[in-house]
């Protein structure tokens, strides 16, 4: 949600905020094209992070870094599936989608 412009706040949105019309916000979808382009980044991105994880998994430090306060390194490695699948998912075309 956009609540700010160069031509500076959105009343209508900051009201409907304060309001909690949440159903009121304005939505702004990208284009289909846009939206390829972004997963496709995300992806990447989550990738990346699925394979550090990955390739971390059995070090010791890293291990010890990532245990406490209710984590465990187990909790990290199924974040970082749980993201990648989320985002794969999004990606895939939808049956009857077209392309622009």
């Amino acid at each position: 949600m956009r609540f700010w412009s160069q031509d500076g706040p959105d009343e209508s949105v900051l009201r409907a905020l304060a309001e909690r019309r949440l159903a009121d916000f304005p939505r702004q979808e990208p284009s289909p094209r846009v939206r390829r382009v972004q997963l496709a980044a995300e992806l990447e991105a989550v990738l990346s992070h699925l394979r550090a994880v990955h390739a971390s998994y059995w070090d010791r430090d890293w291990r010890r870094e990532h245990r406490g306060l209710g984590r465990y390194p187990e909790r990290e490695l199924w974040e970082a599936i749980d993201g990648f699948l989320e985002l794969r998912d999004a990606a895939e075309p939808r049956p009857g989608a077209t392309a622009d």
